[in-house]
């Protein structure tokens, strides 16, 4: 099946990843440890200890064999606790030094899964319009459009 192409933003074409269809390589996640987690202003940026980012745009959580630890919404919420609390510093206690054994992608929905052993770090999408997660790594670039679907673009686009 021939790539089903569109007009994107800023005069690229992102081409379009259907379920079962030339599926962009997300493996290089394997291996790889969780650097840093910031927040800046309204968005996240989960910065991977080769320099690669993921940046959500939607809801992410921690969820460990006993439930979920930790989500985006908890941030600032103080739930009668002394502190509000820091989803980051959460996730990252949570999370540790701890590398990436497997990484899943839900064709149906985007949900985008980085597991850690037990530990699961879940980058959800939640609207049929608005975009809720991208990747960035080298010249790969890999979003997670309205309603779930994948768009990446190509190193000779950019």
């Amino acid at each position: 099946m021939a790539d089903m192409r569109e007009p994107g933003i800023y005069g690229l074409t992102p081409r379009r990843v259907p379920s079962g269809n030339a599926e962009p390589d997300i493996t290089w996640l394997m291996g790889r440890r969780l650097a840093a987690i910031e927040k800046m202003d309204w968005s996240w940026f989960f910065r991977l200890d080769d320099g690669s980012v993921i940046a959500p745009e939607s809801t992410w959580r921690v969820v460990t064999p006993q439930g979920v630890v930790v989500t985006s919404e908890d941030h600032d919420q103080q739930f009668g606790l002394p502190a509000p609390v820091d989803a980051a510093a959460v996730a990252g206690k949570a999370i540790g030094g701890l590398t990436v054994t497997a990484c899943n992608l839900d064709w149906r929905t985007g949900d985008l899964s980085l597991e850690f052993g037990s530990i699961s770090l879940q980058f959800l999408c939640l609207s049929g319009g608005y975009e809720s997660w991208r990747i960035t790594h080298g010249t790969q670039d890999l979003f997670c459009t309205g309603g779930g679907k994948i768009a990446e673009f190509r190193p000779e686009q950019k």
